[in-house]
């Protein structure tokens, strides 16, 4: 019965739009339209209302329009029905975002310094109260290339030597800020913490660290340069030990440990608790924000990361392209919770042949992205579920499907 009630679910979907100063409305009918089919919005503005069937479906709009008792039906026999609304006010009233913007979900200033880390699945306690006593933000991602530009191009420094002076720095392109202890250094989806501050008995390395070591001497392909073939090496996984959670990785000379904030729960200073708190959706949005600010590339290839416990075979050839269209707010009778600001995307599986063109043409406009191969699957689930959202005449965008990713507000609860 649960079955034949959603599909006599009328869709309606409504997305607030800046440049027209108004509110677009989708609705998707489960019979075609007929002279008794009737839309209007509620005397404030806020709710439009569709009765079809013996059926009344409504919906809390993205913004205030202005109040229409009834709105006239053109399309009589057609199952898709659509209109735009104008806004009762001007859009200065309506908080409104471009791609540069974004709020960064748990940046240092929104933690509780000596709060507890704990696994966000189980609950486990993976950082124990007390010992974080300080957050810190790290540097945005191309802050190293930004100052060795600064450096060797200052007009009164020409002549010196570029490696040894950005190393003496400590900001060259070529150091790494050191994890410490007590210290909490926050990035833009991860914690970089001291080894010595995570409870040994809480995660499992894998593979241990000695045999990572031995793997990296006894493995590493020299050049005919004398340089080594692949001077990157693979990250150690941690994970919890409790419930097996990925909880982030172990840098190769096992002093830092590197947390997905997703995958973690940190006291907030203002409280809100685990189910109200970001979430993996909100960290995607503000990685592939940051990428737009950072590059002006709107298009991005997310890569797996290469652990040392993940057999290759099980790394996917099928990479995720992701196009960020524009922010937005939208409802939707498929989502409970709208209103919603979120982030509009293309999106589109590619072979990694195709993936290696796009990343690789001179006159690429395609960033890679890298995150575990498990946090891709769940943003492809997550894709796919909101693809749902939109009418179904809305969903595909010639090659690309089109979807939705919550924005992170920072409000309170």
């Amino acid at each position: 019965m649960c079955n034949m009630n959603e599909s006599r679910q009328v869709l309606i979907y409504a997305e607030l739009l800046s440049r027209i100063q108004g509110v677009s409305v989708a609705c998707e009918l489960y019979t075609p339209s007929s002279p008794d089919t009737r839309a209007a919005v509620s005397s404030d503005g806020w709710f439009f209302t569709i009765h079809h069937d013996g059926v009344e479906t409504s919906i809390r709009l993205p913004g205030q329009v202005v109040s229409v008792q009834q709105l006239p039906i053109q399309s009589i026999g057609k199952k898709r029905l659509s209109c735009r609304l104008p806004l009762a006010s001007s859009l200065e009233h309506h908080a409104f975002s471009t791609l540069g913007e974004q709020i960064v979900p748990w940046s240092a200033t929104d933690l509780q310094p000596e709060s507890r880390i704990t696994c966000r699945r189980c609950h486990a306690t993976i950082v124990e109260p007390g010992v974080i006593k300080v957050w810190k933000d790290l540097p945005s991602e191309n802050w190293a290339e930004m100052m060795e530009f600064w450096h060797c191009h200052k007009p009164h420094d020409h002549g010196h030597d570029h490696d040894d002076g950005l190393a003496s720095k400590a900001y060259g392109a070529n150091s790494r800020i050191s994890a410490q202890p007590g210290v909490g250094f926050v990035d833009l989806s991860s914690f970089l913490l001291s080894e010595t501050d995570i409870s040994a008995s809480a995660i499992t390395k894998v593979p241990s660290l000695l045999e990572s070591r031995n793997e990296s001497e006894h493995h590493d392909e020299v050049t005919e340069n004398g340089e080594p073939h692949n001077s990157q090496p693979e990250s150690i996984s941690i994970s919890c030990v409790s419930c097996k959670n990925q909880l982030g990785i172990l840098n190769e000379l096992g002093a830092a440990v590197t947390l997905f904030k997703w995958q973690v729960y940190v006291d907030e200073q203002i409280p809100r608790g685990p189910s109200n708190s970001p979430n993996l959706v909100h960290w995607v949005g503000s990685i592939l924000l940051s990428t737009i600010a950072r590059s002006g590339c709107s298009k991005s290839i997310l890569l797996p990361m290469k652990l040392k416990d993940q057999p290759a075979e099980s790394v996917s050839q099928s990479l995720l392209n992701i196009w960020v269209f524009n922010n937005i707010s939208f409802s939707s009778t498929g989502e409970g919770r709208s209103p919603i600001k979120a982030i509009k995307v293309f999106y589109r599986m590619v072979n990694q042949g195709e993936a290696d063109k796009l990343l690789d043409s001179m006159t690429s406009d395609v960033q890679d992205i890298t995150l575990p191969a498990e946090a891709i699957e769940k943003v492809k689930d997550i894709l796919n579920s909101n693809n749902l959202l939109l009418p179904q005449s809305d969903r595909q965008f010639k090659e690309w499907k089109v979807s939705l990713l919550e924005k992170w507000e920072g409000k309170d609860g």
